[in-house]
């Protein structure tokens, strides 16, 4: 699974690839991306290649009655002004959410409670490596 955590204009991921059904990890993968208008994508899913489709789906003008399949993923995505938005298992987006910081996947306890404690997003995600399972350096970072 993973660990995605966003503050101030950062956002961090592990990098542990799901191997699916129980398998061991196959190894890495990203896990934040760049959209084409400057917003950052982070995913979180234990439906191998649904986060690909997602991010392609979201390139192509996240069209609602495109996303047909049963979607098992969070997302949080940050848009250039800094606004956040967060969707789960949806097409759909809430926001903009008025928050200082924020976290999704197996490891949100631990980085959250990390961040409430004033740890940068990399700092929380690596706190997130250190005590969820599903969570594995290296970590990824992508600035707003």
């Amino acid at each position: 699974m993973s660990t995605i955590a966003y503050r101030d204009g950062i956002m961090a991921a592990d990098t542990r690839a799901y191997g699916g059904r129980g398998e061991p990890t196959p190894g890495r993968k990203v896990k934040v991306h760049r959209l084409d208008d400057g917003s950052v994508v982070g995913l979180s899913t234990a439906t191998i290649g649904l986060s690909e489709r997602f991010v392609a789906w979201l390139r192509d003008g996240a069209d609602p009655s495109k996303m047909t399949d049963k979607i098992d993923i969070r997302v949080i995505m940050v848009k250039p002004d800094g606004k956040l938005y967060v969707a789960d298992d949806s097409p759909y987006f809430a926001g903009p959410i008025d928050t200082e910081f924020y976290a999704i996947g197996s490891g949100t306890c631990y980085a959250m409670g990390a961040m409430s404690m004033g740890a940068t997003a990399e700092e929380a995600v690596r706190v997130a490596c250190e005590h969820d399972p599903h969570t594995a350096a290296p970590i990824m970072v992508e600035r707003l």
